[in-house]
Formats: C-alpha cells, structure tokens, sequence
C-alpha cells in the first residue's frame, strides 16, 4: 500500500476531495487541510474565539433532547477541567491527542476553559500560555488522513505536540498496537528502541527507531518531560477499560506514576457528533485576521469545525491501517449497485462504534 493514501475502497467525503466511481483517498500531493497554517495568531487569541463559540453553544435553547444533554455534558466536563487547573499548575498539565473524534471534543473544551482560567482576576497576573503540552502515542501504522489531521489541528490549535511510535507488531488480525504485548522495561530498550518526534509551530526534532506499547510511549515522554504530573485523555466509558473509570485516576497496572483526567468519561456517541457537528462552531483559521482578530467579514467564519474526514468515510473509531475498517452497519448499496458507506454521525448507537475495530 502506498504511504500516501488510505487503504483500498476508502471513499471520502465532507466536500474536499472529489471521487471517482463513488471513491477517492488522501494523498500527500493533494492534501485535505492547508500545508501551512499561518502562526500570526496566538494560543490567546484561539482560546477566546473558541470560548465565544462554545458559551454560544451553551446558551442556545436546546432543539432537542440530544442537545439538551449535549450541553450538560460540556458544562460537567469544563468543570472537570476547570478543577485540573485549578490544582495542577498549567506547565505540568498534558492532553493525549490523536486527531480523533473525543479527543477533538476534549481539545476543544480545554481551550476554551484556558481562556476562562487565564482572564479570571486571581489568575491575571500569569503568563497566558503560548502552546498546550501534549502527547500523540500514534500507531505503528497511522492512516494518511488521521497524520494529516493531526499535523493541521496541531498548528491551529498551537499544540506542543510530542509524536512517539509504536513497534509495528504483528500483521493484521493479531495483536497490534490497540492490545500490544507486554514489553520489557523502558530502560532495557536503551536510546537506540526509541522513537520521538517533538513538534511545536517551527521546531522539530527526532530518533529513529519505535518503542513497543502506548504505555512505554508515555513512559518515555514521562522522562523526558519529568514536570508533567497529570494527563488529559479523551477515553469514553464505552471504550476498552473505559466502564470503572471516573474524572481522576491515578495511573496503574505498572504504568508510569501519573494522573489521568477524563473530561468526556460519560458522553455518548450522539452527544460527541451533536457537539461537533454544532453551528456554533467554526473552523478557527478563517475566523482570525492576521493581527489576531476575529475576522471583519462573517462569511470567513461561516467554515464548520473540522474533524478528521474519514469520519465522513464510514469509519467510526479510528485506530491503525492494520487494526481499522468501515463500520460495517453504516454499509448500503446505492442505486448503480456501487458499494457505499454513511457517514459516522449517522450512527448514535454506542454498542455500534467500535464495530469497525478489529
């Protein structure tokens, strides 16, 4: 398989890419977000638009029940992490990213709360932040679309994003990296078994070779970032592991000694796709002028949110190319008797989402 596009019968949709025979795939030569985003704009300055967003969001009347509960959602989880900053100082809080839907969903209301935070009267005399510390533990076969997607919300949203593989494992339909094996001591691995990418807006820097399991990607990027006491990360409790957690647990099962901060523990899938999906939020890029400011001309800010469009593909929880297909009950065959597939926000089911998991 091409490095460049998605695997074979991999359509996409969400208005960006043009099919052929009902089909197209990403590639790096014609990519579906902007190759450079421009960094004019602060962290600051994306955090206050984000936050006009999302108050808009909250204030709204509900037009119905899915709504309803949507908002409450949002407004438990800013707490949760309105509760994070306030006993954790910024500079040892991290956020696990990688592109997908609740992830996304926690990025977004983490921005938003920051501003809150970062404008409070007690908390003025702080230096705003200018990028949020975070880690994306990828696949030892990352999807053309999801790298791509990463790489654009990383820019846009000023994310000090730390990239660390995984070992690409065995083939398909065994173990992989979302049930890797049990691994040796990181310290056993030595310098050479690692693999760590740091990107900020301009800076970037590298080793060669993967680590084995997400539990050493955390450890290595635990021992190279020795301030970070807690992590946020976007697990749901439909997730593997995800039903006895809650909004704070400690790290265990010989895991590196950190706080793990669930902000979206309880949304559902129809609760995810209603917030992302919401038009009160926009795409922040076009919404800001180049000093900073939100944009004179309404039309610039009338772009949705984006989200990673295999999404709009028929895929529902997105892992590696290995361990990853279509779901299945999003399948039907049009009326040329062509293969196709709706896409996931179509699906409101939690039982369903990970159906295309392997």
């Amino acid at each position: 398989m091409s490095t460049t596009s998605l695997p074979p019968n991999a359509p996409m949709a969400n208005g960006t890419l043009a099919a052929v025979n009902g089909e197209a795939d990403v590639s790096s030569s014609s990519p579906s977000f902007p190759a450079n985003i421009p960094a004019s704009h602060s962290l600051q300055d994306v955090c206050a638009l984000l936050h006009a967003q999302v108050s808009s969001f909250l204030s709204a009347v509900p037009e119905d029940d899915v709504t309803r509960r949507t908002q409450e959602q949002a407004r438990i989880s800013m707490r949760v992490i309105e509760k994070a900053l306030d006993e954790y100082e910024f500079e040892t809080l991290s956020l696990s990213y990688n592109g997908g839907k609740d992830c996304l969903v926690l990025l977004i209301l983490y921005l938003a709360v920051i501003h809150t935070h970062f404008t409070q009267p007690r908390n003025r005399r702080k230096e705003f932040p200018k990028s949020i510390p975070s880690i994306y533990a990828k696949p030892p076969d990352p999807f053309p679309a999801v790298s791509e997607f990463v790489d654009y919300s990383a820019r846009l949203y000023h994310l000090d994003l730390t990239h660390i593989s995984t070992n690409p494992g065995p083939g398909k339909k065994q173990k992989s990296h979302s049930n890797p094996p049990v691994s040796p001591p990181l310290e056993a691995l030595g310098p050479d078994g690692l693999s760590l990418t740091r990107n900020t807006n301009h800076i970037s820097k590298s080793l060669d070779q993967p680590i084995i399991s997400f539990r050493d990607a955390f450890a290595l990027y635990l021992s190279s970032n020795p301030h970070i006491k807690a992590i946020f990360v976007g697990t749901r409790r439909t997730d593997p592991h995800g039903s006895h957690l809650t909004h704070f647990d400690p790290t265990d099962h010989n895991w590196p000694p950190f706080m793990r901060i669930h902000p979206v523990i309880d949304w559902h899938l129809s609760e995810i796709w209603c917030f992302l999906r919401s038009p009160y939020l926009k795409d922040v890029g076009p919404c800001l002028d180049g000093d900073g400011t939100s944009a004179r001309h309404e039309s610039r800010c009338e772009a949705p949110l984006r989200y990673c469009e295999m999404y709009d593909a028929g895929y529902t929880s997105l892992g590696g190319v290995n361990d990853t297909v279509r779901n299945p009950k999003l399948r039907y065959i049009d009326e040329q008797g062509r293969e196709c597939y709706k896409p996931a926000y179509e699906m409101t089911a939690d039982a369903g989402e990970r159906l295309g998991r392997e």
